[in-house]
């Protein structure tokens, strides 16, 4: 495909460069609408860098991280990014979601691991099956 690109580039005729290199025309507009190229952009809207108050004043990003390091330090403390959204709510007066948290927990690396969830079996007894006629159990009649 690269081979046929570049001879297609230079200038020569599309149908004689694929018939050579042995391409159907189908196949070449097919692959060439497919490929995948690298993308340099995250996608989506890109994050404000600050957050606002219950009393109106902005606190960045940095200040915030800031805060969530001093909730985590305690030893006995274990905060998922659900309790530390609730804690920044209620001990900062910040207005603030949860996935912004996430988003600054998986920055500084002190999320907590996932518990896995345990698989469950569950205890089946077997079926009785009732049989039209009893079964000869080795008894000769």
């Amino acid at each position: 495909m690269e081979i046929a690109d570049k001879w297609i580039n230079k200038g020569y005729p599309k149908t004689i460069v694929l018939r050579i290199v042995g391409i159907s025309r189908s196949t070449y507009y097919y692959q060439k609408s497919y490929r995948v190229e690298e993308k340099t952009v995250s996608e989506g809207r890109p994050a404000p860098g600050f957050s606002i108050k219950t009393d109106g004043t902005k606190v960045f990003d940095d200040q915030i991280k800031e805060w969530l390091l001093q909730l985590i330090e305690h030893e006995g403390t274990a905060y998922g990014y659900h309790k530390l959204t609730m804690a920044l709510r209620r001990y900062f007066d910040l207005t603030i979601n949860k996935k912004k948290v996430y988003r600054l927990c998986k920055e500084l690396g002190i999320l907590r691991p996932q518990r896995e969830k345990k698989t469950y079996y569950p205890r089946k007894l077997a079926k009785t099956i009732r049989l039209p006629t009893p079964i000869n159990c080795g008894k000769q009649t």
